[in-house]
């Protein structure tokens, strides 16, 4: 019996932490909250590039900031699961309330908290995606990435 009470507890709280439903300015904060918590040193501004895979399940993240001297420099973005989470809630809140199509999201970010956020679509980032999705090679990607955008080796 306890090994079934911890079960159903651990699939209670998985439950309803995917039911209960954060708004986008939640979710906005807690990308904040969590790209200032990545950045060790002093800064003038973030930037984060987000893209949303295999329909809005597989979640990466790129960024960088600017030090006060104006040098680029990385931004870790080893985030806590609850921000892939946050992010994927984002993509199918996009869907459910019939926005534009998104496939990636830019975050600029002040040491003041200022901010914008920028959705896009890239044709191409999805070609790829569902061209690995559907278990195609990379020399097969190539090929096709070069009859269809070019040669963009240059």
């Amino acid at each position: 019996i306890g090994y079934q009470k911890r079960t159903f507890k651990r699939n209670w709280k998985s439950w309803r932490r995917i039911r209960v439903t954060m708004t986008t300015n939640a979710i906005y904060d807690l990308l904040i909250d969590s790209v200032m918590e990545n950045i060790t040193g002093e800064w003038t501004i973030a930037r984060l590039n987000v893209q949303f895979l295999a329909n809005g399940q597989d979640i990466e993240f790129v960024g960088t900031y600017l030090n006060p001297a104006g040098e680029v420099q990385p931004l870790s973005t080893d985030f806590a699961d609850d921000l892939t989470e946050a992010m994927q809630e984002l993509h199918q809140t996009r869907k459910r309330e019939s926005l534009p199509r998104a496939n990636q999201l830019q975050m600029d970010l002040t040491t003041a908290c200022n901010y914008t956020v920028e959705y896009r679509w890239d044709q191409e980032i999805q070609d790829e995606d569902d061209h690995f999705s559907n278990g195609g090679t990379a020399r097969e990607w190539q090929a096709i990435r070069t009859a269809k955008y070019g040669d963009q080796s240059a």
